[in-house]
């Protein structure tokens, strides 16, 4: 006795079906024609292919206005909504046991929603809306498809050429074989075909469900890996996957200049082996090149006599004599001839009036005075006259054996008043004598201010009151 399988072979399936009626036509005009009767016949799953733009086929056609912004609005609150959320649990709650927030004070700003939240706030609205308008174009149009049953009409070809086709789905509510066929006749029509769909060009590739299963396998990995380095303690070193300029070679201060060789040859850069040199010798930075002597310096330009190096005695060591500095002596007289004002022996010939960009004005003074009352009253004192704070706390300690002191000179002195702006200028830039040099705290422009107000004070001609102590004799700076 012969027994069957109960297992019995599933029956072969269409592999194909009909989804819609094609119908071509020859120019725009027809097209749109048929467009406006199809729409009042009530169909409304149809669509329309042409080779280029028609004007008027979306009213033909009874299309209305997308709901894509719509789409996009929703989206958009929802980011905005979901950013603000984020951004609270991650600063305000830092109780939860999984993946907790650091509630951390900044510059004195809320933990909850505050401005600092809204630029991250608006940059997820931007990003969800602009992810819901591509994503949700794809969707409104049922995008992707795996193949499209009009690409195997060959005459459809032309819809990019010189053809018009209008195309009305079985889907429709309307749609009926026999009399949608007449209907396409009667508007027009110059050809109708049948649009088949080929059922295994809609079956998903077997590789796609296998990649869609590896898919989910690794976005599972990042969450393991977190919860397995959430609260360990890793003595390596992070991983640095982009080093960009972190670890290039660059010059240190105070450290060996970097090693261009190996480790078991070191070639380093320099022959000295340190990254720290000094500047080139003659080079001066942008903007500042000091050309003009008359502002800068103070004396008529090509003046400046060549530097003397005097013979010194084999107990001293030789010193250069400069324009300025401690090693300058004063060679003017005590009353200076008219006719050689402004020249001293070994010096260049300085300037009487004050040199331009500089501009002489009650402001300047009063900007001289401040000046002079900060960096000069301390010896000169604030009339000039030598008998500032520290001129006489120094000449006191001085008398006892406690201090060197040499008396600061005051500027009524005669030997000073006939001295022109420009060598007062310099003794305020570079010293003279005792007295340092203030240009690498005092700018050109207050220099000049200081000069011009020494000028002013000196023409008030205020001496040391009748009967006043008269410091004891010291040398003269």
């Amino acid at each position: 006795m012969a027994h069957s399988s109960s297992k019995q072979p599933k029956p072969a399936g269409p592999k194909s079906k009909t989804i819609g009626l094609l119908a071509q036509f020859d120019d725009p005009e027809s097209l749109v024609a048929a467009c406006e009767r199809a729409r009042d016949a009530g169909y409304q799953k149809f669509d329309a292919y042409s080779p280029f733009p028609v004007h008027g086929i979306d009213p033909a056609m009874g299309i209305s206005r997308t709901r894509l912004p719509f789409f996009v609005l929703a989206i958009g609150l929802t980011g905005c909504l979901v950013a603000l959320a984020m951004q609270y649990y991650m600063n305000a709650v830092d109780w939860t046991k999984i993946f907790p927030g650091y509630a951390f004070f900044i510059s004195g700003k809320p933990l909850e929603i505050s401005p600092a939240n809204i630029p991250v706030t608006f940059e997820v609205i931007i990003l969800s809306s602009a992810f819901a308008t591509f994503f949700g174009m794809w969707l409104f149009n049922r995008l992707p498809q795996f193949a499209n049953p009009l690409h195997r009409i060959n005459r459809f070809r032309r819809a990019t050429n010189d053809r018009f086709f209008l195309m009305v789905e079985t889907a429709d509510a309307k749609f009926d074989a026999n009399r949608t066929r007449q209907q396409f006749e009667e508007w027009g029509a110059t050809a109708i075909e049948n649009v088949d769909l080929d059922l295994t060009d809609q079956e998903i590739p077997k590789f796609f469900k296998m990649a869609g299963i590896v898919g989910m396998f690794l976005l599972l990995v990042p969450p393991v890996m977190t919860f397995r380095a959430y609260g360990s303690t890793n003595r390596a070193p992070r991983l640095h996957v982009v080093p960009d300029m972190d670890w290039q070679d660059k010059y240190k201060a105070q450290q060996t200049s970097p090693n261009i060789g190996t480790d078991k040859e070191p070639v380093f850069l320099y022959a000295d082996d340190r990254a720290m040199r000094a500047p080139v010798a003659g080079t001066v930075a942008r903007g500042d090149l000091q050309e003009d002597d008359r502002y800068f310096r103070g004396y008529e330009p090509g003046t400046l006599p060549p530097p003397v190096k005097p013979v010194a005695a084999e107990s001293s060591p030789a010193n250069f004599v400069s324009t300025g500095g401690p090693n300058a002596q004063d060679p003017a007289p005590a009353v200076q001839d008219p006719a050689t004002a402004g020249q001293y022996p070994g010096e260049p010939k300085w300037i009487d009036t004050v040199p331009a960009p500089f501009t002489v004005s009650e402001a300047a003074i009063a900007r001289g005075k401040q000046r002079f009352e900060i960096y000069c009253s301390v010896c000169h004192g604030y009339d000039g006259n030598g008998n500032g704070l520290v001129n006489r706390r120094a000449l006191a300690l001085a008398a006892t054996g406690q201090a060197q002191w040499t008396t600061a000179k005051s500027i009524h002195d005669p030997t000073v008043k006939v001295q022109p702006i420009g060598r007062i200028f310099d003794t305020i830039s570079n010293g003279r004598n005792s007295m340092g040099p203030y240009r690498s705290q005092i700018p050109v422009e207050d220099r000049w201010a200081i000069a011009l107000y020494v000028k002013a004070l000196q023409e008030t001609g205020i001496q040391p009151p009748a009967g006043a102590a008269v410091p004891p004799a010291a040398p003269q700076q």
